[in-house]
């Protein structure tokens, strides 16, 4: 998050933060030690209602008092201090003295800090605020222009679509649907002030979602799900045709995955494949390397027909596993296919997993099972299950090697909703996930080292880059129910999570644009420091009803987009009619946050 910060007088030199004690507010005493002044006062950390202040130790000193507005608020007889309970936007100036046998010093030189303004909404919006159907988002990102590309599913032939866009008719008509009955997927571009530049729908007849996009270096449009029979392929791809399916979805009935790559301005699909075999099994996640390949992470059995010769683990391990594949540009050739699991047991429910490229190529993955006897490194932080559902985090160089397979988790279920993975520069991997385990691994020091309460809280967790240790990993949840749903990570290492919220009594920071719970189930996009001992930004976002934000994405400009659904009456919203109450269960919700 950015921090507006001005120093007006600040001699640097870095000093450690310590504990410190708060005092009251007393005028500025003149100087009667005759020593000299203290040195490098500055600030450690500026958020909405917290200044983090340090300064150089000094051995002629016994103490310090810290003056705000030239007021002493506190003093402690460390090098650090935390003024907290300050108003957001607000402009304060401090300075210190050194407390000696014979009196106070000098005053330090002053420093001027502006505490950060409020969050501040640029967009909120029902996806289909005039007809506020059923339909809900999976899936965001930016084009390179700075414009919101959105993906999920559409249950409504209202759904709004585009002159020129490649599909705006919502197919019905289908055989082989489930208790949902049909759905299309949908994508979806708008410009930052939430205005449709262009929609339409993919599917076919029966029901059809899209999970994840991404938007490729050639500014193509590529998205992956579920699809049933009847959804639109292409001549030349992979896989033209359905696989069939001999466990149907109850709710969604046969089901394949598809991958998919639409045009930059929606109105035409460059080519469709489906991606799946004769079970249940679908596309989850996707990522794009700078050659346009596209990077699959999905859950499959024995009857996946598109694992390599060169797979690190060549035959399924259990019921299913994690499968990692990777396409070629135009989807015409599987370069490299994997299962990676344990034995999951009959009856265990398919993973929902996750997958990041990074510039070199190498690549991330993250799934949850039940089980042992995944391909674990010797080096890896946690060699076996340790209860439940565990997560199960791996990655692959660019050579298509193993370089490191890891269970984490604790005795209880962890699990994810796709969308949960991020790596950031130094190779580490990013997981926000929901933990059931009161047990789950946490670090010292982390913003919340210990279970909040409920059935689940969200979690937080970064692996170092060879697997073999946590660099940091905490909590984040309160009396109720809470769970992580998407992650991004900004370029100065500021970890954002969005989700949803049952706790009622959930700590919010002073700068939220919605501190008070608003009823049932909230939203929630929280901001940690990048190794997890702060949240300067915790929000809710929601109405009466119940509110689920289940993805994120951050342009170049540190602008967070979110989406996802309400059932709210009164969902908070920027644009359109205020009325929000869903003509169904629910319809998609957008966001745009400026830090």
């Amino acid at each position: 998050m950015r921090i507006l910060l001005t120093l007006i007088t600040c001699i640097g030199m870095a000093a450690a933060l310590a504990a410190c004690s708060s005092g009251g507010g007393s005028s500025t005493p003149p100087p009667t030690g005759g020593s000299s002044a203290p040195t490098g006062l500055q600030t450690s950390s500026v958020n909405g209602d917290t200044v983090q202040l340090a300064w150089s130790p000094s051995g002629s000193f016994s103490g310090y008092r810290i003056y705000r507005d030239g007021v002493q608020i506190g003093s402690t007889t460390g090098s650090s201090f935390t003024d907290t309970g300050l108003t957001p936007g607000t402009t304060y100036t401090y300075f210190i003295r050194g407390e000696t046998a014979s009196g106070l010093s000098p005053q330090s030189g002053t420093i001027t800090v502006t505490t950060a303004s409020a969050g501040a909404f640029q967009l909120s919006k029902l996806l289909d605020p005039q007809n506020r159907g059923r339909n809900f988002v999976r899936d965001v990102a930016f084009d390179a222009a700075g414009n919101i590309v959105v993906v999920g599913g559409a249950w409504d032939s209202n759904f709004p679509t585009t002159p020129g866009a490649y599909d705006r008719t919502f197919a019905t008509g289908g055989t082989t649907l489930g208790r949902e009955g049909p759905a299309d997927a949908f994508v979806m571009k708008l410009d930052r002030a939430g205005n449709i530049l262009w929609s339409t729908l993919v599917g076919g007849p029966n029901y059809d979602r899209a999970y994840a996009v991404e938007v490729a270096p050639d500014g193509g449009i590529v998205i992956a799900g579920r699809a049933g029979e009847g959804f639109p392929t292409t001549a030349g791809v992979v896989q033209p045709n359905f696989a069939g399916d001999s466990n149907p979805n109850g709710p969604y009935g046969h089901q394949d995955g598809f991958i998919a790559k639409l045009s930059s301005d929606g109105s035409t699909l460059l080519w469709s494949t489906y991606f799946g075999d004769a079970d249940r099994g679908i596309v989850r996640d996707i990522d794009i390397d700078s050659q346009n390949r596209i990077y699959v992470a999905s859950v499959f059995g024995s009857t996946f027909p598109h694992i390599t010769a060169n797979a690190a683990q060549p035959n399924v391990h259990g019921a299913h596993d994690l499968v990692y594949s990777r396409l070629n540009a135009n989807a015409s050739a599987v370069q490299y296919a994997t299962f990676i699991g344990g034995a999951e047991t009959s009856g265990s429910v398919f993973g929902t997993p996750s997958i990041r490229v990074t510039p070199s190529d190498d690549v991330y993955l993250v799934t949850y099972e039940t089980g042992n006897g995944a391909p674990t490194t010797g080096a890896s932080f946690q060699q076996n299950n340790a209860g439940g559902y565990d997560f199960l985090v791996a990655r692959f160089n660019s050579s298509d090697q193993l370089v490191y397979a890891t269970y984490l988790g604790g005795a209880g279920e962890e699990t994810l909703e796709t969308h949960q993975l991020e790596v950031d520069s130094a190779g580490r991997a990013i997981i926000a996930g929901t933990c059931n385990s009161s047990n789950y691994p946490t670090t010292s020091g982390v913003y919340q080292p210990a279970f909040g309460g409920g059935n689940v809280d969200g979690c937080v967790s970064i692996l170092f880059a060879n697997g073999s240790s946590l660099a940091t990993s905490t909590y984040l949840g309160g009396g109720g129910n809470d769970e992580l749903e998407g992650v991004a990570i900004a370029s100065n290492g500021e970890i954002y999570v969005t989700g949803a919220t049952r706790s009622s009594g959930l700590s919010t920071s002073a700068n939220a644009f919605q501190r008070r719970f608003g009823g049932v189930e909230d939203g929630l996009i929280a901001v940690f420091s990048a190794d997890l001992t702060t949240a300067p930004f915790r929000s809710f976002i929601g109405g009466a009803g119940i509110d689920t934000l289940r993805a994120a994405a951050l342009a170049s400009d540190g602008a967070l987009v979110f989406g996802g659904l309400t059932e709210s009456s009164n969902y908070p919203v920027t644009t359109g009619p205020a009325m929000t109450t869903p003509i169904d269960n629910f319809t998609g919700v957008i966001g745009l946050y400026a830090p």
